[in-house]
C-alpha cells in the first residue's frame, strides 16, 4: 500500500531558482532599483499583486538584501487583503520558521483561507494537515474533502494524494480503479511520484483489470530515471518480482538498500526476493 508522505508544500517561495543571485551590469541595477521602486509606490497604495511580489523579492534578495521579516511584512499586508496567493505564502513561511517564528497551527489558519477561495494548492496542503493531525486535528474525512477539491482542479499532487487516499480508503471507501483512475490523471503530467504509486498498484494488485507488471516495469523506470528517491527503486523491485524476474528483484532492491540501508520495508522484501530466487534455481536444478 503506498502512504501519504509528509507534507510536500507546492513552494513557489522558498523553491526559486538562484538566477536571482546573479550578478547584475549598472544599467540593470538601476532598472532593478527602480523598478522596486515603483512597485512600493503601488504597494503601499494597497496594490495586492504588487504585496506579494515585493514579499518573493525580499524572500529571494531579487535587486535587495534577502529579508524574511520584510517578506512577511508584504505577504501579510496581501492575505489580509484576503489574497489567497498571499495566504498561501504566508502560510509557507510560518511552516518553514521564516521571518516569524515557525506555527504550524498558524499555518494551517493561513491555508484554510486560501483553500477557502479555491487555491489548489493550498487545499491539497491542508489535506495533507489532517491526514497527519498538524496543526488541526487530524480528520481523515476532512481530509479527503480538500483533497479532491484539489485533484478536481487538475492540481497533479492531489490526483496523487486523491489515489493515495482511496487506495488505503483513508476518510473514503477503499476503492483501486478510481485510486488508479487519479493516478493516471497525475502520470498524464508527468508528476513521478503517482508514476511510482501506480506502478506499485498495478504491480501488487489482486484485481485483474488493475494488475499489470510489465507496465508497472515500464512506469517505475521511468519513474526511478526521474528522480532520486529510493523508494521508486523499491517499487521496480516489487514489479520485476511481480513479473517474475527474481535476479532483476534481487539487483534493483540492493540499489535501494544501498540508498537507505536502514529500512526495515526494503530488507524484507530483499529476504523474500532472495528466498524466490534460491527456490527458482533449486527447480532448475532438479528438472
Amino acid at each position: 500500500m503506498t502512504r501519504l508522505g509528509k507534507i510536500a508544500l507546492a513552494a513557489v517561495l522558498l523553491l526559486l531558482p538562484s538566477k536571482f543571485a546573479r550578478a547584475q551590469s549598472p544599467d540593470q541595477a538601476s532598472a532593478k532599483k527602480k523598478t522596486i521602486a515603483d512597485l512600493k509606490e503601488i504597494a503601499y497604495a494597497g496594490n495586492v499583486a504588487a504585496q506579494v511580489q515585493l514579499g518573493v523579492i525580499y524572500l529571494t534578495g531579487d535587486g535587495v538584501a534577502k529579508d524574511d521579516a520584510e517578506a512577511v511584512k508584504w505577504l501579510r499586508k496581501a492575505a489580509d487583503q484576503d489574497n489567497a496567493l498571499g495566504e498561501r505564502y504566508l502560510a509557507e513561511m510560518y511552516f518553514k520558521g521564516r521571518g516569524v517564528p515557525a506555527d504550524v497551527s498558524e499555518a494551517a489558519k493561513w491555508l484554510r483561507l486560501a483553500a477557502e477561495q479555491g487555491d489548489a494548492e493550498s487545499e491539497h496542503n491542508l489535506a495533507v494537515l489532517y491526514t497527519q493531525g498538524e496543526g488541526v486535528p487530524r480528520n481523515a474525512k476532512e481530509a479527503a474533502i480538500w483533497m479532491r477539491k484539489s485533484a478536481e482542479q487538475n492540481f497533479p499532487a492531489g490526483q496523487q494524494g486523491m489515489g493515495v487516499l482511496l487506495e488505503n480508503g483513508d476518510g473514503v471507501r477503499a476503492d483501486q480503479a478510481e485510486a488508479a483512475m487519479w493516478y493516471q490523471k497525475a502520470v498524464d503530467q508527468k508528476y513521478v511520484p503517482a508514476m511510482n504509486n501506480l506502478a506499485l498498484l498495478m504491480a501488487t494488485s489482486r484485481d485483474s483489470s488493475i494488475r499489470n507488471p510489465q507496465a508497472a516495469i515500464s512506469l517505475a523506470t521511468k519513474a526511478v530515471a526521474a528522480g532520486s528517491n529510493p523508494d521508486y527503486l523499491d517499487t521496480l523491485a516489487a514489479a520485476y518480482f511481480a513479473d517474475g524476474q527474481n535476479d532483476k528483484a534481487v539487483e534493483t532492491e540492493q540499489k535501494a538498500l544501498a540508498r537507505d540501508p536502514e529500512n526495515d520495508s526494503y530488507k524484507k522484501a530483499m529476504q523474500k526476493y532472495l528466498a524466490a530466487t534460491h527456490g527458482t534455481r533449486k527447480v532448475a536444478l532438479v528438472t
